[in-house]
């Protein structure tokens, strides 16, 4: 089925490296963040918070939809996986970035718990700088198995700040799969999500089909951009180990498939 299909290119895509080693889920997120101004603006708002001290920081919070071992499977390994989003986020005057990675194929090593938090204070530092002197901020972040609209909802103080689901498929799933969550984290939770594809013509088939669940909130929701290429995409084309004409109509789209090669951000008007 397509469902599995979807399914076993998400596994063999597990690794999520680029030719040279890079990761491009960091650098997509570093850019969308940027393109946003989110990291600014949780700066702000932490800063004009009555009560806030002079010497605290803020914290952001990213939500990964979907999340598989691209986001770690442990503490440190996520660490490294945000290495990028940690040193925007100390930049701009975030000290923590708080991640929630969820998803049915989220995987931890033995020895890390689901549904804990986990605090990394070993804030990275420049090499141009003294070794005491942080050069990114520091990481918290939880690992949860399921659907995220399955979960107990946060409340607004605690609601992501931003959302990603990379390489999500929605075209390819049921609408009672993806369409909850997606409702949940624009339209309740008012998170601006970023979705990744692997070419233009498939970001093109998960903006239908979000269009499609969020359409009766026309009203309520923008594209603050629509499908488009990703500058941040991956440059190593994907080995899907499979016939392709199994997956996508190859006849309207050979564009090669790369992680993220494709992007586009949904979120509520206003």
């Amino acid at each position: 089925s397509l469902y599995l299909l979807r399914a076993r290119a998400r596994v063999r895509g597990a690794m999520g490296m680029d030719a040279h080693g890079e990761a491009t889920r960091d650098r997509t997120m570093v850019h969308a963040l940027r393109r946003l101004g989110t990291l600014e603006t949780v700066a702000r708002a932490h800063d004009a918070a009555p009560g806030a001290s002079v010497d605290a920081r803020a914290t952001i919070r990213v939500l990964c939809l979907g999340a598989d071992r691209h986001e770690g499977t442990n503490p440190r390994a996520t660490a490294r996986a945000f290495v990028g989003v940690r040193e925007a986020a100390w930049r701009a005057g975030v000290e923590t970035v708080s991640v929630l990675c969820v998803g049915p194929n989220v995987k931890v090593d033995d020895g890390v718990d689901l549904n804990v938090a986990y605090d990394v204070r070993d804030r990275m530092s420049s090499s141009s700088l003294s070794s005491d002197v942080p050069s990114g901020a520091a990481l918290r972040v939880e690992y949860r198995t399921g659907l995220y609209h399955d979960e107990a909802p946060p409340t607004l103080e605690e609601a992501p700040d931003v959302a990603f689901a990379f390489n999500a498929g929605v075209w390819g799933y049921d609408p009672s799969d993806w369409a909850p969550t997606i409702e949940r984290v624009v339209i309740d939770e008012r998170t601006p999500l970023v979705v990744t594809s692997y070419t233009l013509l498939e970001a093109e088939s998960d903006e239908d089909a979000m269009r499609s669940s969020l359409s009766e909130f026309d009203d309520k929701v923008k594209w603050v951009w629509q499908a488009e290429m990703n500058p941040s995409q991956s440059t190593e084309v994907r080995d899907l180990g499979f016939d392709r004409s199994d997956y996508i109509d190859s006849e309207k789209d050979s564009s090669e498939l790369k992680e993220n090669s494709a992007w586009q951000c949904v979120a509520v008007r206003g």
